[in-house]
């Protein structure tokens, strides 16, 4: 009972680490908020006309190997099966008793 309540609280102290936005954000010197202001072009407000012609391509099957490992669906696998892994070796550690039960 305590083994599973302390893999839960460390699973979701985990997450909540991994989930926190500023932790992946990089680290500014000033702890300002920046304000930026955009003005409208002196001509009034008609809107610019982009020249040319804009080519997006989103490929999102490109191929070829990678890193199988850097992949974090894979990490958190790992970090799974490591968790399972420590939790049999504590729990075949403490041993196991029979339970008489006497009538």
């Amino acid at each position: 009972m305590r083994l599973g309540m302390f893999v839960s609280l460390a699973f979701a102290m985990m997450l909540s680490l991994w989930s926190l936005p500023a932790a992946a954000a990089p680290t500014q010197s000033s702890q300002g908020t920046a304000v930026v202001a955009l003005q409208q072009p002196a001509g009034g407000g008609a809107q610019a006309q982009p020249s040319g012609k804009v080519d997006v391509d989103i490929n999102v099957n490109r191929g070829g190997g990678g890193r199988w490992y850097a992949n974090p669906l894979w990490i958190a696998i790992g970090a799974l099966a490591v968790i399972v892994l420590i939790a049999l070796i504590v729990m075949a550690g403490r041993g196991g008793g029979t339970t008489i039960v006497r009538g």
